[in-house]
């Protein structure tokens, strides 16, 4: 949002200013559709690129007839049990690299060797190990997510303030107890903030996995609708998946907002 946009709003009432602000932040995906209208059938026949009104009708047969439900399911099952995981394990990696110089010249290594790779690159060798299905996306939606995590997990356990250990232990608080009084609370604000960088992350790499290694889902649905050439389905099953991760992003931002009032 502009500065000079930021002013006007900032001049309305608290309601008004919620629904200007909101009416703004739609505004790119207005013009994004209107421009998709525009070309649709104009630049692009609309046997490739259907109109939006074609995919929105689309949406709502997916929705009524009930054909996407269970393919929704299985795709955010996926992602909560990849992203969950990478969660657990980021956030232990990164500590446990900032405040042990073992535990970070083991993993240091691995990492730095790890990240160049496009995760997407892995799933011929995820579906050797464990097949087509469901263990295949969530271990690829485990390990997209994992580096953002552990790096701000890493950065912001390094760099807490020394005199907060210092007065702790001053006090009696030893070991463990560091770590989970001190240490651990100080880092929330930057490990939320590197969780907001993996949902997003999450989905992309969930939709490339079922486009290569899976028989079920919403990257699934896409890939069969296009090999047939029933691209409104397929359109609409982007638009769907693509606005439930937007909404996730969303959701997330708020339970952000409420924990941070309290750290």
């Amino acid at each position: 949002m502009g500065y000079a946009t930021s002013r006007h709003i900032e001049g309305l009432p608290a309601p008004l200013q919620r629904v200007a602000g909101a009416l703004v932040d739609w505004i790119p995906l207005a013009i994004v559709v209107v421009l998709w209208d525009l070309i649709s059938g104009a630049v692009v026949a609309t046997a490739i690129l259907p109109a939006p009104g074609t995919v929105a009708g689309k949406i709502v047969e997916l929705f009524v007839t009930g054909q996407v439900f269970s393919h929704l399911y299985i795709s955010l099952f996926r992602v909560v049990v990849g992203l969950g995981l990478s969660i657990i394990a980021g956030i232990l990696l990164g500590i446990g690299m900032a405040r042990s110089d073992p535990v970070e010249n083991f993993f240091d290594v691995f990492l730095a060797m790890t990240y160049p790779i496009p995760k997407t690159a892995l799933v011929p060798l995820a579906i050797l190990w464990l097949g087509v299905g469901t263990s295949t996306a969530i271990l690829i939606v485990f390990l997209a997510c994992l580096l953002p995590i552990v790096l701000n997990s890493y950065n912001a356990a390094g760099n807490v303030d020394q005199n907060l250990i210092w007065s702790a232990e001053m006090m009696g608080t030893e070991g463990r107890d560091v770590l989970l009084k001190v240490i651990f609370p100080a880092t929330i604000p930057e490990i939320l903030t590197g969780i907001r960088q993996a949902v997003p992350i999450a989905f992309v790499a969930l939709v490339s996995a079922e486009l290569i290694a899976s028989n079920q889902g919403m990257g699934y649905l896409i890939l069969t609708s296009g090999q047939i050439g029933n691209y409104p389905r397929m359109f609409a099953n982007i638009v769907v998946i693509s606005a439930v991760a937007f909404v996730a992003v969303r959701l997330f931002e708020e339970v952000r907002e409420r924990w941070l009032v309290w750290t």
